[in-house]
């Protein structure tokens, strides 16, 4: 009996996912250089825009991207410092302070979004609408197993994880 086959690329994935992602952060660098904002500052920047209420604390920040919140506390003093965000205290509990995007903060990510834009049609150029299609369908497929995965693994003694839960990733 013979091995079987394997799609052509498989080992290759994980490296063009990550190969990719480096290549555009770092042409998304070079952008936002002249602006004064380096990938740690945007990072927090962009955190911060997809919260509806604008303001998130330390801890949330670190959490989404995956850093001690001292290493977070130190990027949101150099945001704090260029005036581009602010710590304002909770009203529920005077421990917690929450990061608010400032208005100079809300024009850097406006032209972090155009940036981003232009760069997106430059890096699609010569893809068909189907194409991009589908690879947004695989990536949001591959992200979703990924969270699963990591959901399995946090909940793997927790029986009382719902099967809904899980796939919702």
């Amino acid at each position: 009996m013979s091995a079987p086959t394997r799609p052509r690329g498989e080992f290759r994935i994980g490296f063009l996912i990550h190969d990719a992602s480096r290549l555009r952060q770092i042409l998304f660098d070079q952008e936002m250089r002249p602006h004064g904002v380096t990938r740690a500052q945007w990072s927090v920047l962009a955190q911060l825009s997809r919260k509806e209420a604008g303001a998130m604390t330390q801890a949330e920040l670190a959490r989404l991207l995956g850093l001690g919140k001292v290493t977070v506390g130190s990027m949101i003093d150099r945001l704090e410092a260029a005036g581009l965000v602010i710590r304002k205290g909770d009203a529920l509990d005077r421990r917690i302070h929450r990061v608010f995007v400032t208005a100079k903060g809300h024009e850097i990510q406006a032209r972090m979004v155009e940036v981003g834009r232009r760069l997106n049609a430059e890096i699609l150029a010569g893809l068909s609408a189907d194409e991009i299609a589908a690879a947004d369908h695989v990536l949001t497929i591959i992200r979703r197993n990924i969270r699963r995965v990591l959901h399995d693994e946090e909940d793997a003694g927790d029986v009382s994880v719902a099967a809904d839960e899980v796939d919702a990733g």
